[in-house]
């Protein structure tokens, strides 16, 4: 009797990957990064610097303010008054809602390419925007501000790792779906390292906030250790913050926002941000409502 044929293992990957040191040095140049939101990130952490200063930079581009004012005048926003000039925004929302525009505005423009991965890429970082601001209501506004720059840019690294390593990026990719295996895992196997410590590190060279830079290496912060969650709790408004993202980002997964298929099944009630946050089942079922319909009607403004 002929002996059944083996299963063929995982194809090799044939596309040499950099170290993580090489990743970090390559794509840690701002010019990866529109001119005008390097020079916005620039000026708003400037104390010295003003609202004037900020909207003369921004209205040297049509597009960014254009984009600036259509996400400050959304249901999103829900501004009580239009605003028709990008003074006029930076008046009544602050430097740092102005940031997050302007980071939400450009960070499309960080895919060198754009496909259906991509596409599925940027619908979920959009998804976790929404979701860490909805999810935040009532807190603080900085913890809002933090959840909604924090989840926008959660993946940055997969843009990266993807942007230099198309190939290894989507046998990443492949592997995900058709095993349904954590990106991390796979990442691992294939880089030896994974897209929250390259995004990390290339937005602390970036000099975006360190707030922002932990959101994104810590937004799975179940999965810290004892010890990353005590230093890390430190910083209340980065703790509820961090909460906020990974609910968020856990929610998109189980309504499908930025994957092929919804997955019901994720266990929410007993994740790390959950218990921080202080959330009942119910609050959760009525925040998957929330987020499924605000990410529909709102979604467009980011693109």
């Amino acid at each position: 009797m002929q002996k059944p044929t083996a299963q063929p293992a995982t194809p090799a990957v044939t596309e040499p990957v950099p170290s993580l040191d090489d990743l970090v040095k390559k794509a840690g140049d701002l010019n990866m990064m529109p001119q005008v939101a390097r020079k916005v990130i620039e000026l708003v952490a400037d104390q010295n610097s003003n609202a004037a200063q900020l909207a003369t930079l921004l209205e040297k581009d049509p597009n960014i303010t254009t984009r600036i004012l259509k996400i400050a005048n959304s249901a999103f926003y829900g501004l009580r008054r239009e605003c028709k000039t990008v003074q006029h925004a930076i008046m009544i929302l602050g430097f740092k809602s102005l940031r997050s525009m302007v980071v939400a505005s450009s960070s499309k423009a960080l895919h060198k390419r754009f496909g259906i991965a991509e596409q599925l890429m940027w619908d979920h970082s959009i998804g976790t925007a929404i979701g860490g601001k909805l999810i935040a209501e009532g807190r603080p506004t900085t913890v809002g501000e933090i959840a909604f720059v924090g989840g926008l840019l959660h993946n940055v690294g997969k843009t990266i790792m993807n942007n230099e390593c198309p190939k290894a990026y989507m046998e990443v990719m492949k592997r995900v779906y058709n095993q349904q295996s954590s990106p991390i895992a796979v990442e691992m196997e294939v880089f030896k390292y994974g897209h929250p410590e390259v995004g990390y590190r290339v937005t602390e060279k970036w000099g975006l906030p360190d707030d922002i830079a932990k959101i994104i290496r810590f937004h799975l912060v179940s999965e810290a250790s004892p010890e990353e969650r005590k230093v890390l709790y430190q910083n209340e408004a980065l703790k509820q913050a961090l909460a906020c993202v990974e609910l968020a980002t856990t929610l998109c997964r189980v309504l499908g926002i930025g994957f092929r298929d919804k997955n019901p099944t994720i266990d929410l009630i007993n994740l790390e941000s959950t218990k921080v946050l202080g959330l009942t089942a119910d609050k959760l079922t009525e925040l998957q409502n929330r987020v499924a319909d605000v990410y529909q009607k709102e979604r467009s403004v980011f693109t």
